[in-house]
């Protein structure tokens, strides 16, 4: 491995991230509900030294729009945006997301129960660590 890679993965707190990982996998954000995941998002860039807005998404203005296609089936909902330094008009970077889950269905069809992130044999169970709570954690701890 390279030095500069090695050096950058030895930097991720990979046990900090699972955990929060594990956090937000309990919080339910099922779509259409996600404002209790989103605030925990708020917070957790916050809490790393982002400057967080937060705001209330205007469904009926996308709906309206005439280059909105997609049908929004939703009457609430939370944009967040971190951003990390001041804008000194040159590049940047966006890490991008989403919150939204879909039901576990029955969850005697699981084997770790979905709304709870649970860490077995190296790997992390529950709704969502796939798509995309996990990929979002991982945004968030680059």
């Amino acid at each position: 491995m390279e030095r500069v890679e090695s050096r950058v993965l030895d930097s991720i707190d990979v046990d900090g991230m699972i955990e929060y990982l594990c956090e937000l996998v309990s919080i339910p954000s099922f779509a259409g509900k996600e404002t209790a995941a989103q605030r925990s998002v708020a917070a957790k860039l916050r809490s790393i030294g982002l400057d967080v807005d937060v705001w209330d998404i205007d469904f009926d203005a996308l709906r309206s729009h005439p280059a909105f296609s997609m049908p929004i089936e939703r009457e609430e909902g939370l944009g967040v945006v971190g951003v990390l330094g001041e804008d000194r008009g040159g590049k940047s970077l966006i890490l991008n997301g989403h919150i939204d889950t879909v039901s576990p269905g029955d969850e005697a069809n699981w084997s770790h129960p979905p709304l709870k992130g649970t860490v077995s044999g190296g790997r992390v169970y529950g709704r969502g660590v796939a798509d995309k709570k996990g990929g979002l954690c991982c945004a968030i701890f680059a």
